[in-house]
C-alpha cells in the first residue's frame, strides 16, 4: 500500500523544522553576561542551574568559579563535552526524557553532586526545567532545605506540569 503524503502534511514537517532550527539557534546564541543565558537562576553560591547555552558561554561558567557542569539532555553531546573539559571543567550527562523522568535518574544526580562536595556545580537542560527541578529535590531531599525557600526558586524558573508535578511529589516521598 503506498503511503500518500498531503501538502498539508509536508508543510507542517517543514514549519515544525523551521521552528525547531530557530528555536536550537536562539537558545545557542553567545551571550555577554550569565545574566542573559536562558533561564540562568543561582540558587546559591555554589549551585546554579540554566537551560542550553552557546558554548562560548561556558566561559562565563568558568569565569564565575564552577567546577563542575551537570548536562541533563538526553543524547550525545561530545562537542559540548570536549568544550567544557578543554576548559578545566568536569562534565558529567545524565539522560533524563523529558516525558519519562525516573527516581533512578535522581538518584544517579544525587550520586554524582555528592561526589562533588562544596564545589560550585552548574546543572542545564534546554529549558532549565529538568535541572531545576532536580536542583529543587536535591536540595529538598539531600541538603535539608525548607521545601517553601527551594519552591521559590523552583517557580523562578518555570511551574512543573506535564508529569513532572507528579515526578517531583513522588520522588520527596521516596526520600521520606
Amino acid at each position: 500500500m503506498k503511503k500518500i503524503i498531503t501538502i498539508g502534511g509536508i508543510f507542517l514537517l517543514v514549519i515544525t523544522s523551521i521552528i525547531g532550527s530557530l528555536l536550537y539557534a536562539h537558545s545557542t546564541k553567545p551571550v555577554s553576561s550569565m545574566k542573559e543565558i536562558n533561564n540562568f537562576h543561582f540558587v546559591s553560591e555554589q549551585l546554579a542551574s540554566s537551560g542550553m547555552l552557546a558554548l562560548e558561554d561556558y566561559q562565563h561558567i568558568q569565569d564565575y568559579g564552577f567546577k563542575h557542569v551537570v548536562n541533563l539532555i538526553p543524547g550525545m553531546q561530545l562537542k559540548e563535552k570536549r568544550h567544557v573539559e578543554s576548559l578545566g571543567l568536569s562534565y558529567q550527562q545524565i539522560p533524563v526524557a523529558w516525558s519519562e523522568p525516573t527516581l533512578d535518574d535522581f538518584k544517579q544526580f544525587v550520586k554524582l553532586m555528592k561526589s562533588y562536595g562544596e564545589d560550585k556545580v552548574y546543572v542545564h537542560c534546554q529549558l532549565n526545567w529538568r535541572a531545576s527541578s532536580f536542583v529543587y529535590l536535591y536540595r529538598v531531599t539531600q541538603l535539608g532545605i525548607p521545601h517553601e525557600e527551594a519552591l521559590r526558586d523552583l517557580e523562578a524558573v518555570w511551574e512543573p506540569r506535564d508529569g513532572w508535578e507528579n515526578f517531583i511529589a513522588d520522588t520527596v516521598k521516596a526520600y521520606q
